[in-house]
């Protein structure tokens, strides 16, 4: 097998954590098989890591993208174990577990327990009793792609779904729930009501299943997770996984375009050509679009048909007197009725102390998303008094930030829009086309680094399976 050159020459199109674990776990599989892989890794920008970037300024641990994990997904923990960073973990601080929104004019803390919740003024009673009639509702009968809004309106109430729902999935997605579909977003929601009947049926019987199998009970997101990061911040994972390649990583080489002749590809950048058995597309959907216009311009237009929506992450620094409002938290969300620009703000050195200098803090705010498509025109002058302004607001802030950071990203966060299965359907039906064509990363099947390395390992189980069949 090591000699069959007809299944290891393996192209991997961006150095983002999804393309990096892709060549990563490929290479490692591949050497446990006996096969001499050829590999290589064209990554269109200046260095690697796409938005899983760490910048360490003035004391600041400052995140261009994700500024964590959750534990909850075995594959990143087994990556983890893989690049022998289990040591350099850092757990999110016990009082990440305050969270807030800024509702009605007022920062309101959001109780998780279920008495304290009722008690608390986040919703009017009405709201409160339309959520307990949950348990009540009927299952969804129908098999149209429903959206997020219309899921939570359904089940929850009006007041849930625009109070916290839509904070929530802005939050995560920087998405509106109007648009995105709950099938592609929230996948386990959509199974618990089809198996149980309703989120609080399963929450029950997911209970008792626990108590007999001695599992923890998972809710809508999966069982019970805490956020992690790195003691130099994420930037930490892909640089490890840069680091295991040498000449095979090349910087500056953006893909123009792929052929396919013969059961092999071809894969072209502006001054070189590669030939390739297997092409990985980890890039963002819209330049795979361009990359496989000549192979399939239908799959491309699928692809250029998935959204994405602008997001700016803000990082402002401020002596802890200049903060009126305790910041020792996770940080607040906020509704768009409130008729405010920024989506939410992180407070990064209270989640993971260490992240700031001694006596500050380092408020993360993000902008932009679904409902702000404007943002990507803001200078970064009018950014920075945007954050700032809302977050005087909210928090009390009497004077200007002492340290300022801006992360522009025009083309930020995938939108699983109502429809992206079907997209995603076309695209699954080249890759069965084309044996050794793959598509990966954050906009398929999940925005999160969790997402992007549990679809690295599916990617690397098909190109064992096609390496054993040869």
């Amino acid at each position: 097998m090591s000699d069959n050159k007809a299944s290891n020459r393996v192209v991997v199109v961006s150095a983002g954590v999804a393309g990096l674990s892709c060549a990563y776990l490929i290479r490692k599989n591949c050497r446990k098989m006996g096969i001499n892989l050829d590999l290589t890794i064209l990554e269109a920008g200046d260095r690697h890591g796409g938005s899983t970037r760490t910048e360490m300024i003035d004391g600041y641990t400052c995140e261009r993208g994700p500024n964590g994990f959750l534990d909850n997904e075995p594959a990143t923990l087994e990556l983890i174990d893989m690049l022998g960073l289990k040591d350099r973990l850092v757990p999110a601080d016990e009082s990440a577990g305050r969270r807030f929104i800024y509702h009605g004019g007022k920062m309101r803390e959001i109780a998780l327990h279920p008495l304290k919740f009722l008690k608390s003024d986040i919703l009017p009673w009405s709201a409160k009793f339309r959520m307990g009639l949950e348990f009540f509702i009927p299952r969804y009968k129908g098999d149209g792609d429903e959206t997020v809004l219309s899921f939570g309106r359904r089940r929850l109430g009006e007041s849930f779904a625009k109070l916290l729902l839509d904070p929530m999935v802005s939050g995560i997605f920087a998405g509106n729930i109007d648009e995105l579909s709950l099938k592609a977003v929230f996948p386990n929601m959509y199974s618990m009501e089809r198996e149980y009947g309703g989120l609080f049926k399963a929450l029950i019987g997911k209970k008792r299943e626990a108590k007999k199998t001695g599992k923890k009970a998972g809710g809508p997101g999966g069982p019970g997770a805490l956020l992690h990061t790195f003691k130099s911040g994420m930037g930490e994972l892909t640089d490890s996984l840069a680091g295991q390649f040498e000449s095979e990583l090349k910087i500056s080489s953006p893909v123009k375009r792929i052929e396919y002749s013969n059961g092999s590809f071809v894969v072209k950048t502006e001054h070189e050509l590669f030939e390739a058995d297997s092409v990985i597309l980890a890039c963002p959907s819209f330049e795979a679009a361009t990359i496989v216009n000549d192979l399939d311009n239908v799959t491309a237009g699928k692809l250029n048909a998935i959204p994405f929506a602008p997001v700016d992450v803000v990082c402002h620094g401020h002596p802890k007197e200049n903060i009126a409002h305790d910041v020792n938290g996770f940080g607040v969300l906020i509704p768009r009725s409130e008729g405010i620009r920024s989506l939410g703000c992180l407070w990064s050195d209270s989640i993971f102390p260490g992240q700031a200098p001694v006596n500050h803090h380092l408020l993360r705010t993000i902008l932009g998303g679904a409902h702000d498509y404007a943002i990507a025109e803001e200078s970064f002058s009018s950014i920075n008094s945007i954050a700032h302004d809302d977050m005087d607001k909210l928090l009390g802030i009497n004077k200007e930030p002492s340290f300022k950071k801006i992360f522009r990203h025009p083309k930020g966060i995938a939108q699983y829009i109502v429809g992206h299965l079907d997209k995603l359907s076309v695209i699954e039906n080249l890759e069965k086309d084309l044996p050794g064509l793959f598509f990966t990363g954050a906009s398929y099947r999940g925005v999160s680094v969790n997402g992007c390395v549990k679809d690295a390992f599916r990617v690397t189980d098909l190109y064992g399976n096609i390496v054993r069949q040869v």
